[in-house]
C-alpha cells in the first residue's frame, strides 16, 4: 500500500537488477517478475529484463555439489494476508517460467505449510534465486541477498557500505543487512551472507545488480577493481567475489 516516494533516503530504486535473457524471452520473464513483486507493491519494478543479441548455449554447472548462485531475492509477506494467499504465491513460483531450484532446512516456521524448510526458485540459469517467507508483524520486505565467500565477507560488507552510503541496520554472525528503502508498509533491504569455508557462490552471469550513486569520482579509488564506463551514466565494476555490478550516476533527475 501507500505511494512510493522518491527522495534521498526514500529512493525505492536505489538498488535494482538487470536480467539478460535469450531473444524472445524478455516479455515473459518481465511479466513473471513484476507479477511476483506486485504482491508487495504494484509499482515495485526493481527488475529490468532485456535480451542479448543471440541465443546462448547454457553452460553446464560445475560438478561438486549444488550450484549456489551468488544472488537471491527473498520476499517477506504479511501474515494477515492469510495462508491462502501466501500459498498462492508459492504455487505461482512453481509454474513456468519459474523453476524449482532446491530446498533448505531452516530453524522455525518460515511458512505455515512448510515447517522447517524453505524452497528456492529461479527463472533461468544465471539469474537469482527467489524465496517467500511470512512475517508476523512489521513491514513487508524485499530482500536482495548477496552470498559471499568466507574469506571476502568482511571486505564485501565494507564495499557495499561505501556504494550504498548506509550504516548496517543489523549484523549478527555471518549475516548482515542494510535498509535501502523504507516507508510505513514496505522495506527494501540488501543483505550479505557469509558462506562456510570452501563453498563458493557462482556469480549470476545473466543478472547484474545496479546501484544509483551521486558521486562516481569519490567512489572509484575506493573500489577493489577498475570501473569501466559503459554509457554516459553507467559504469561497470566487480566486487571482491567477482560479481559484476553497475553504478548509475544519478543527477538531480534520476531517470534511468
Amino acid at each position: 500500500g501507500g505511494v512510493l516516494s522518491v527522495g534521498d533516503l526514500h529512493d525505492p530504486f536505489l538498488v535494482s537488477v538487470h536480467i539478460i535473457t535469450d531473444p524472445g524471452n524478455a516479455k515473459t520473464l518481465q511479466k513473471a517478475v513484476d507479477g511476483v513483486l506486485a504482491w508487495i507493491h504494484p509499482e515495485l519494478q526493481l527488475f529490468r529484463v532485456s535480451e542479448r543479441g543471440a541465443w546462448r548455449r547454457t553452460k553446464r554447472p560445475r560438478s561438486g555439489g549444488p550450484n549456489q548462485p551468488a544472488m537471491a531475492v527473498i520476499l517477506f509477506l504479511q501474515e494477515e494476508y492469510g495462508e491462502q494467499q501466501v500459498l498462492q504465491l508459492h504455487q505461482a513460483l512453481q509454474r513456468p517460467p519459474w523453476q524449482y531450484h532446491h530446498t533448505e532446512r531452516v530453524n522455525g516456521r518460515l511458512l505455515p505449510y512448510m515447517p522447517g524448510s524453505q524452497d528456492f526458485f529461479t527463472l533461468t540459469p544465471g539469474t537469482p534465486l527467489w524465496a517467500v517467507r511470512q512475517v508476523h508483524y512489521g513491514k513487508e520486505i524485499v530482500r536482495f541477498t548477496v552470498y559471499c565467500t568466507h574469506d571476502n565477507y568482511a571486505d564485501m560488507v565494507k564495499m557495499y557500505q561505501l556504494v550504498l552510503k548506509r550504516e548496517l541496520a543489523q549484523r549478527k554472525g555471518d549475516f548482515c543487512f542494510f535498509v535501502v528503502y523504507s516507508n510505513p508498509d514496505t522495506e527494501i533491504q540488501l543483505s550479505l551472507k557469509r558462506l562456510p569455508k570452501g563453498q563458493n557462490p557462482t556469480p549470476t552471469d545473466s543478472a547484474i545488480m545496479e546501484f544509483r550513486i551521486k558521486d562516481i569520482g569519490q567512489l572509484v579509488p575506493l573500489l577493489p577493481h577498475p570501473c569501466t564506463p559503459i554509457s554516459e551514466v553507467r559504469w561497470q565494476t566487480e566486487d571482491y567475489d567477482g560479481n559484476k555490478i553497475l553504478l548509475q550516476v544519478s543527477g538531480e533527475q534520476s531517470c534511468s
